[in-house]
Formats: structure tokens, sequence, C-alpha cells
């Protein structure tokens, strides 16, 4: 939910690994932003005036992103239509990673424009991959407006159904089979949560289908600390699902020695399971969010990282706060590091958690990017823990989420009394 950053920096590509610039005038997408667009632009490679002109004459959002961002916008941001691509960055060896992306927004019925698409991009297999030689304005235009007009149709039709869409593809005997799946997931949630003297928590758990692409654990490691988190793998489907138990097991909060025993900080915790993730080397490019907290419940002071996760919300005397901190998508690249931040709470706050499907239940973002929470979470805000979580479940229970909305929904949050 964080805003959109415009800046002069170095970064580090997340497929070859290299330095590279980012210049003023690429606007990059941050890892939670959730305003969406009708057309992605990807790249360096300048937009014409003509063509920048005409999709804002049409009313078609759009935004620009440096093609270092590409991997974490597509898992993160809302395109309801088409991403134009620029090729230069696709070589031989990061190929079946663009490869593996295109095939991503293939199946999310988003259509590709790759300018100067290589050899090494199979388009037979990205059916609604196309290629252009040139961005020249009428050719690019006549491509994106028909995409986009595709895209919309296609979702229009998709809505009208009433039936779920699973529901209609699967037999009789599959179903029961993924019914028993999200029972033995629930089965990996904690049964009981660690309210302890004045700290009460309250857990929202809504899966978007069967199973469920989030997973959390709320841990008592000793006489004065908890441990927390919130993971969130990309997708809410079954391979999101299977990747959360992988998350539930790679996660390590503390290590036992003989009579002994060491609790890890939030860095350790998220440095060592980004390890664990990039060592599997998982196939189909499967990333996750996630945030760690560490809580002292005789001091109150809680440290904390995240990595790609949108941002806790602090809620003190009524007003929201975003805890901001460094750190990317986890298994994108082994050497990456993560922000570890410290926050002395006090009586009467809450922190809440969230996984992103959440988003649409609690605002929206600006045409600059930032996130505004609306009226209606802000009310829910003042109320206990408890009925908060409570309220925001019946919510989401009654909210009619758009085709590119459909997620998980999953929160956890923390009152100090």
């Amino acid at each position: 939910m964080g805003p959109f950053l415009s800046e002069i920096g170095i970064r580090k590509d997340v497929f070859s690994g290299e330095a590279m610039i980012t210049k003023t005038d690429i606007t990059t997408c941050s890892l939670n932003q959730t305003h969406p667009v009708h057309v992605l632009f990807v790249g360096d490679r300048p937009i014409s005036e003509e063509l920048t002109n005409h999709l804002n004459k049409t009313g078609y959002l759009w935004d620009r992103i440096s093609s270092s961002d590409f991997s974490s916008c597509i898992h993160n941001r809302n395109i309801l239509g088409t991403v134009v691509f620029d090729a230069g960055v696709v070589t031989a060896k990061n190929a079946a990673v663009f490869q593996e992306l295109f095939k991503q927004l293939d199946q999310k019925d988003i259509s590709v424009i790759i300018h100067k698409c290589p050899d090494s991009i199979l388009l037979e297999e990205i059916p609604l991959a196309s290629k252009i030689d040139s961005v020249d304005y009428a050719p690019l235009w006549a491509r994106i407006e028909s995409n986009v007009k595709f895209y919309k149709r296609l979702q229009r039709d998709l809505a009208q159904k009433d039936a779920h869409a699973c529901q209609l593809s699967v037999n009789e005997d599959t179903t029961r089979q993924l019914e028993m799946a999200g029972h033995v997931q629930r089965n990996f949630l904690p049964t009981r949560l660690p309210n302890a003297g004045n700290i009460r928590w309250a857990t929202l758990f809504r899966p978007a289908e069967w199973v469920s692409g989030d997973i959390y654990d709320i841990a008592r490691l000793d006489e004065e600390h908890i441990g927390f988190y919130l993971a969130d793998a990309v997708g809410h489907s079954m391979p999101a699902a299977l990747l959360t138990m992988f998350l539930k097991q790679a996660t390590v909060m503390r290590q036992t020695i003989n009579d002994d025993y060491r609790i890890f900080n939030p860095w350790e915790v998220m440095t060592t399971l980004n390890l664990r993730m990039s060592e599997q080397e998982l196939a189909g490019c499967l990333f996750a969010t996630c945030f760690y907290g560490l809580l002292n419940i005789n001091t109150l002071k809680l440290d904390y990282a995240r990595a790609g996760h949108p941002y806790p919300v602090l809620i003190r005397d009524d007003e929201l706060l975003q805890l901001q901190s460094r750190g990317g998508l986890l298994g994108v690249f082994p050497e990456a590091d993560f922000e570890q931040k410290s926050i002395q709470l006090q009586s009467g706050d809450k922190l809440f958690i969230f996984s992103d499907g959440a988003e649409p239940l609690l605002g929206e973002s600006d045409d600059k990017g930032q996130f505004h929470f609306n009226e209606a979470f802000s009310e829910i805000c003042r109320l206990p823990i408890e009925p908060m979580i409570e309220t925001l479940s019946n919510t989401a229970k009654e909210y009619h989420f758009r085709p590119g909305e459909i997620d998980d929904v999953t929160a956890v949050a923390m009152e100090i009394l």
C-alpha cells in the first residue's frame, strides 16, 4: 500500500544481480501498490507524448515501471488490460524467468505486447502474448486498444456467471479432496492465541477458494517474548497453498540446543527464510511476502521486519500509522537484505497486519499512488480487537470483490490494554 517512488539511485536487478541506474522519469512500483492500471509499460524506453495524450483522453489508467520492478508489480498490481514490455533486458540467462512471468500474466488473461521480442521467448507457450517491432504511435495504440477491450469483455462475461468457476471445472471427488486439503491447512494455524496479561490477539482467515496462499503463526517463545508472522504466497490456489506449508516449516523463530535456547531477531528470521526459499529453486517462480514481529511482553518493545508485505498498521489514539521498512519479496535472490526496525508500544495501541487480499476492504490509492484508509475501516479500528476483527470478517463476507480483486483475506491483530 506504499506510495509510488520516483528517485535516482542504485538498485539490484532481481534477474541478473547487476547494479543499474533508475532515472527520475521512471516511476517504480511499490511492492504493496494497489492502484489499478489498464496499461503497464515496462522498461526504460520513452513513451511518446502522442500516445500518452491519447491514453489520457480515452480514460485509460496507465503507469511506467523499470524492468527490475516487473516481477513484484505483476504479483501485487491490479492490471486490468495489457502490459507493454521492452525486451532489451532479456538475455539467454534470464529468458526462462521472463517466460514464466509472461505465462503467469497469460493465466490471468492479461496480454503482453513484447517490443523486440528475442527468439529465446517462446510465444507459442503464451497465447495472449504478441510481438511488435515498432513502438510508433499508430500500431502500438491499435494493439493496446484491442487488448484492453478484450480483457474488459472477458471479465464482464466472467462476472455474469453466478457459479464459482472452480466448482464448474472439477468433479465431486476432486471437490471433496480440495475441501479436505483446506481442513488440513487450517490445522497448521494456531489453535490457541497467546493472550498474556494486558495483551490480546485476534485473527481473520478467509481463503478465496478451498485452500489459501496465506499462513500465519503467533507463538510464545519464552516468558518474555512472543513471535508472530503473516506470510502470503503469490496466488491463492493449490501451488500457493503448498508453498505455505514450506513457509510454515522454514520459518524458525527459536533454536534450542541442549538445555539452552536462542531467540532469533526479525532480521535473522527473514534472512534465513529467504535463503531457504532461494536454495529450493522452486519451479514456477513462486515468491512470497512476509511480516515478522518479535514482542517483548514486559517492555512492550516490538522489533519487526518485512519482505514485500503490506505495511502493518499501528492504531494509536484513533490515528492509523503505517510502519514502513525496506524488504523485497522472498525467494527472488538469496543476497536480499531486510531492514529491521523497532517501536515502543504503549497501552491503548493496536497493531493490524494483513495480506494484500484485504486491501479493497481497507481503502484505495489516489492518482499519486498514496493509499488512503476508508472511513468504514477507520471506524472499525475504534472497536476492541476481537469485535474489530469480527466486524472486518463480516465485511469481507458481504463485500462484492471485483474479478481482479479476489484473493485470500487474512489478518493478525494485537491490542495492548
